[in-house]
């Protein structure tokens, strides 16, 4: 971790602080130093740091305020407090403040090394933990259904792949379970225990898009007050899902297509290379081959990307695995109604424009408007099924269930496409970006 590890030390004391500066950056640590408090708060404003060592006596602001400026500041930062023999109680209130350790001067240099690795070694597991917990997450999350032919081939050559470190491609329709594919490759693989980060192409302007990607430094532009870890970072080590790739910009295609080349890529505004280890695994909607000859996809990129494919199947073509994938949504909901044998035949014949959302949707529905436990055709309004007025006037829905429903519907409409859903309904878009965390939408 040393190589990685960046240090801030504050002593007043300039002998024994170029000392400890120069000790320390010979065992390897990137070290920043400051004589005061006042000096040091800039770099923490400016630099992420893993560990500081903090002197407790200062000029004008002591090390006790300056820990908690700087838990402000950085929360996770691991801090040592180097005290004398006659300020032993204000160590302990440190400790109490958030310090990880304190040293007594004058301290064994041997000593604080070990404190300091212990430290890099605490942030590295708490890290880790983090890590794990929103893995288990996305791992309880995360299941495959389907026992037809048709996605059991998929499902074996996902299997195949998944410890290979090629970039794949996945295609599909919208809502045919390109994400679940993308996780099956991760969590099947040797790097199931490093983080699975998924990135919408689609979502963000190309300037945040970009700083969402490879991160940014402070200052790059305006709001940017301290330095950012993208999500390639964030993915160091497992898997990065790129969703909606034909929505990405050109521009940030180049970049994209040079990161999959070397492994090195620029925060924004920054002039220093950066190198993960991250498998990539990218998916659209849309037809490559003709997003290339479009110009809408860079023909190199494409090339790139186009190592593996796999190709998920539409529901319309898997009719089989529809009682299957019904009985694995109510469940999910802990829903006792179930379809009748009519509902049950109106969708084994229904064409699935919008695939497995779909139907996960129109379950959705069923559930809500059904009077009884038992989930009849009318209740999903298939196809041309219109409840006579009498019966639309005993299923009594609030008028937030009304705009709930109805606002899912047009994002269903418009593939999710924010922008023209947010012009279907007369709203903004970032009142468009409201309504969907107001309403726990999610794209499935």
């Amino acid at each position: 971790m040393m190589g990685s590890t960046k240090l801030l030390v504050v002593d007043d004391e300039k002998d024994l602080l170029e000392l400890l500066v120069k000790r320390l950056t010979r065992k390897g640590y990137e070290v920043h130093s400051a004589k005061s408090a006042e000096n040091a708060l800039p770099l923490l404003k400016k630099f992420y740091f893993d560990i500081a060592i903090f002197d407790i006596r200062l000029p004008e602001m002591d090390g006790i305020t300056l820990l908690k400026e700087t838990k402000q500041i950085q929360p996770d930062i691991e801090i040592i407090v180097l005290t004398g023999h006659g300020t032993i109680e204000t160590a302990i209130e440190a400790m109490k403040q958030g310090a990880f350790d304190y040293v007594t001067k004058p301290y064994n240099l041997k000593e604080l090394e070990i404190i300091i690795e212990k430290a890099g070694d605490n942030k590295r597991l708490i890290e880790k933990n983090d890590s794990m917990r929103k893995i288990i997450r996305q791992q309880n999350e995360f299941q495959i259904v389907g026992e037809s032919s048709t996605i059991q081939n998929v499902i074996q050559l996902t299997e195949r792949i998944a410890d290979s470190m090629v970039p794949v491609l996945i295609e599909g329709e919208s809502g045919t379970g390109k994400e679940l594919f993308a996780k099956a490759l991760h969590f099947w693989s040797s790097r199931c225990d490093e983080p699975f980060v998924a990135v919408n192409s689609g979502a963000l302007p190309e300037q945040l898009l970009e700083s969402e990607l490879f991160g940014h430094i402070r200052g790059a532009f305006t709001g940017a007050n301290q330095d950012k870890k993208g999500l390639v970072e964030a993915a160091d080590g497992g898997t990065l899902f790129l969703d909606e790739l034909a929505e990405m910009p050109l521009v940030l295609q180049v970049k994209l297509l040079r990161f999959l080349e070397s492994g090195e890529f620029r925060r924004v505004g920054d002039v220093r290379e950066r190198k993960v280890n991250v498998r990539v695994v990218t998916a659209t909607n849309a037809n490559m081959e003709k997003e290339v000859v479009a110009g809408n996809i860079r023909e190199d990129l494409f090339y790139r990307l186009n190592v593996m494919r796999l190709v998920i199947p539409p529901l319309r073509e898997r009719k089989e695995d529809i009682p299957l994938l019904i009985d694995f949504f109510l469940e999910n909901k802990n829903c006792e109604k179930r379809l009748s044998q009519a509902a049950m035949n109106e969708l084994k014949q229904y064409s699935f424009p919008g695939n497995v959302r779909e139907l996960h949707h129109l379950i959705e529905r069923g559930i809500l408007l059904a009077r009884t436990n038992i989930i009849e055709p009318v209740d999903l309004f298939i196809g041309n099924h219109e409840r006579k007025k009498s019966e639309r006037e005993e299923v009594l829905l609030s008028l937030e269930d009304v705009e709930k429903a109805h606002i899912e519907t047009i994002l269903f409409e418009t593939s999710w496409n924010k922008t023209k859903a947010a012009e279907q309904l007369g709203i903004s878009v970032r009142n468009l970006y409201r309504k969907i965390e107001q309403f726990n939408l999610m794209k499935s």
